[in-house]
């Protein structure tokens, strides 16, 4: 098990900002959150009213009559109303069979241990459809014509369960802020789902979620449904809608992408030979929560030296040395919209001649395919210039000197690019992945762009041994074409220098300083992985 220690609290991040950024970001996070000590009265006025409602009228979640600061009249996210979450179920009713069922469970909780819960993350299909963030079952039940009905299934009140978690949602607040239309307990949901499929044209619903709350109740009270042919997928109907964003979405997605940008902005500025990739990835943790993040949208991908080749790297264990790069893949979640951003640069501040060669040829290539995701084109063919593009520039680095253009492009390029160009972006970090590559792309589609080479660790390949990069940015597609979401942290080669050098000079000079002081009492700072 790895265990982290430092002996100060700069280390855990504070150091990024200095004390006058580092008050000017809290100070931001707290105007941003509370607006003024009047609205900070006024929620907790409103918190203590909310004590003396009845149970049925608890929503169990942030309103605007529990959060004013955050949440606007009848919102349940920033910035999206009500209005829209009604929409959308009745943009699904319109692709549903007429007079059938949709049913959507919520997620299921994950447990660390015992009774101890991971931090909850709702299901993004039912978040979407119903902005409930909470454990329930909706059902959307088509009438034959454009009308739908509403059905939420909740838990029922458990006064000793209440005093560990906290109350839930209860059946008044379920009709007056979800506006379902019928409102029952999770109880009867065995004999209303049996109900409800015997007369139904068709019944939606995902056999494959086999993790989400109720899942096991709602797969035998289905048997006799399966058994009659009624069933059919529903994700397929899901990911349609939710693949095109709302005005109201793309402005999280770009509170989400700044938010990561500027976090590892500032991962870049600490930057020097010989940090810790843990430090830096607590650093990219901290930025973003400091900023209004609920979670990071992944574990951090901080890889130096050697492991920037390896995709998914998450140990973070040791220190990356001078000379070396670290790619970063990272990205957070906001109010339940993610991003996903990668970044490659010199821990030293000054690229080799080598990487400098690999990265500025990924470089290119992540140009001509921001180029290339306009609408009319699919996600597809970008991924196809992306190989066409590598290929080139593998076999002018010259890495392989036998093969030829053609020789990459048959496949050879796998050897050094293994995974797509890209993948559609959301509420979940690979979004809506039934739509496939090969759908027309279209103004509101975000996803994320990702061009990478990694040369392997091998004598064979010399001083480019285990240089690995990777340029990722989330990209909304417009009618003018496409926008950068994440562009608050850069990728011009010579930005980064400036940028990591600057920290890199000033780690040296401290080390110079506290060498020339080391007959000083005081123990030097340290940051390590211990193994336990």
């Amino acid at each position: 098990m790895l265990q982290l220690c430092s002996s100060t609290l700069p280390l855990l991040g504070i150091s990024a900002f200095g004390p006058a950024a580092a008050a000017s970001a809290i100070g931001n996070l707290l105007s941003g959150s509370l607006h003024s000590s009047s609205s900070f009265a006024q929620q907790q006025r409103q918190q203590q009213q909310q004590r003396h409602l009845s149970r049925d009228a608890l929503a169990g979640q942030p309103t605007h009559y529990t959060h004013p600061n955050v949440l606007g009249p009848d919102e349940l996210a920033p910035g999206l109303h009500i209005s829209e979450f009604q929409a959308r179920r009745r943009n699904l009713a319109r692709l549903m069979p007429p007079g059938s069922i949709a049913i959507i469970p919520a997620a299921s909780l994950a447990y660390v241990t015992g009774v101890i819960p991971y931090p909850y993350r709702q299901d993004a299909d039912f978040l979407y459809l119903t902005g409930v963030q909470q454990q329930s079952v909706a059902i959307i039940q088509t009438d034959g014509s454009a009308g739908y009905r509403f059905q939420l299934y909740v838990p029922s009140p458990d006064t000793e369960k209440e005093r560990w978690d906290g109350a839930w949602v209860g059946q008044q607040a379920a009709q007056q802020v979800f506006k379902a239309d019928e409102v029952y307990s999770i109880l009867e949901l065995p004999a209303r789902i049996q109900q409800l499929a015997a007369t139904a044209n068709a019944v939606l619903f995902d056999f494959d979620r086999h993790n989400s709350y109720q899942f096991q109740s709602l797969r035998q009270s289905l048997h006799e449904a399966i058994g009659k042919g009624k069933t059919m997928p529903l994700r397929p109907h899901m990911h349609r809608l939710r693949w095109v964003k709302s005005p109201g979405e793309l402005a999280l997605m770009r509170s989400s992408a700044t938010i990561a940008a500027q976090a590892m902005h500032r991962c870049m500025a600490v930057s020097h030979a010989g940090v810790h990739e843990q430090l830096l990835a607590t650093e990219f943790e901290y930025g973003v929560k400091l900023a209004g993040a609920s979670r990071l949208a992944y574990p951090v991908v901080a890889g130096g030296g050697a492991d920037s080749c390896t995709i998914h790297y998450s140990r973070n264990d040791k220190q990356v040395g001078d000379g070396q790069v670290l790619l970063m893949d990272a990205g957070c979640e906001y109010h339940g919209y993610v991003s996903d951003v990668t970044r490659t640069w010199p821990v030293n501040g000054r690229y080799t001649a080598e990487q400098r060669q690999v990265y500025e040829t990924v470089l290119e290539v992540r140009r001509r395919c921001l180029e290339a995701a306009v609408p009319g084109n699919t996600l597809g063919k970008v991924h196809q210039l992306s190989v066409q593009l590598l290929s080139e520039g593998l076999r002018d680095l010259g890495l392989l000197p036998r093969a030829t253009l053609e020789d990459f492009q048959k496949g050879l390029y796998r050897e050094f690019y293994c995974h797509s160009v890209g993948h559609y972006l959301g509420m979940d970090v690979h979004d809506t992945n039934t739509v496939g590559p090969h759908r027309t792309l279209e103004p509101g589609v975000v996803m994320a762009i990702e061009p990478g080479l990694y040369i392997p660790d091998h004598p064979q390949f010399g001083a480019y041994a285990g240089i690995g990069v990777r340029i990722e940015d989330d990209v909304l597609v417009t009618h003018s074409g496409a926008e950068v979401l994440s562009d608050a942290v850069p990728v011009d080669p010579d930005q980064i220098e400036a940028l990591v050098g600057a920290a890199a000079g000033e780690a040296r000079l401290s080390a110079s300083t506290a060498s020339s002081h080391s007959s000083s009492d005081e123990p030097p700072v340290v940051f390590r992985a211990a193994v336990a």
